[in-house]
């Protein structure tokens, strides 16, 4: 097993512990945003000085960078209210300081054995999306998709040709009572549109006004 640990640099214990273990592990200071790379490490266990708006973007922006990696966030003292934002935000787990390190050992020998998502290709007119690798692809190559881009272009791939309203892309992949507007998934899906002439695609969105959107698919 491989984890990568944030803003951990002086717990001298939960290395000791890992080390005893043979897991391997490497360090990350905490920053405003968590860049990861694709499928190296087993989990990530996020060292969070408070779980504040801070904690809430950086954890929110790794998943819709598309890292699904196990996340355990530990933190001090915090409130319900807290634990819930960063839940809601993407981390699989919160573990509340002071704990002893092979409780934290658990939690992430927990995590690891979670199955992660396996590639999954869906395909429609010329485009081709790899679900595991959040890979695009059609004639000219292939792109990287972000969190939502993922999750946009999977439910149009799934049903071409359908009109999906935009309450339900919404709800899908902003959730139920998330403050999203007509103007974010317009911005979402013009990203998605780019990276459809980024590949050479000649698929299309259509806009149906006042109901949702639609892939046409090349002819």
């Amino acid at each position: 097993m491989r984890i990568l640990l944030i803003n951990a640099e002086q717990d001298e214990r939960l290395f000791a512990t890992f080390k005893h273990e043979h897991i391997l592990y490497d360090q990350q200071p905490e920053s405003d945003t968590l860049d990861i790379s694709e499928n190296i490490y087993d989990v990530i266990v996020y060292n969070a000085t408070k779980l504040d708006e801070k904690t809430v973007d950086a954890v929110r922006s790794l998943r819709e960078n598309g890292d699904m990696t196990p996340l355990l966030v530990m933190a001090g003292h915090t409130t319900a209210r807290a634990r819930i934002r960063i839940l809601n935000a993407g981390a699989d787990n919160v573990l509340m300081r002071p704990c002893q390190s092979d409780e934290i050992l658990a939690h992430v020998n927990a995590l690891a054995r979670r199955p992660r998502m396996q590639s999954e290709i869906l395909t429609a007119g010329d485009l081709t999306l790899d679900r595991g690798r959040c890979v695009l692809s059609s004639n000219d190559g292939e792109v990287r998709l972000s969190g939502k881009e993922l999750q946009l272009v999977e439910m149009f791939l799934r049903e071409p040709g359908q009109v999906l309203p935009r309450e339900m892309l919404h709800e899908k992949v902003w959730g139920a009572g998330r403050d999203a507007t007509y103007n974010n998934i317009e911005v979402y899906l013009t990203l998605v549109r780019r990276k459809l002439r980024a590949v050479g695609s000649k698929a299309e969105l259509i806009s149906e006004r006042g109901i949702g959107y639609y892939l046409q698919e090349a002819e």
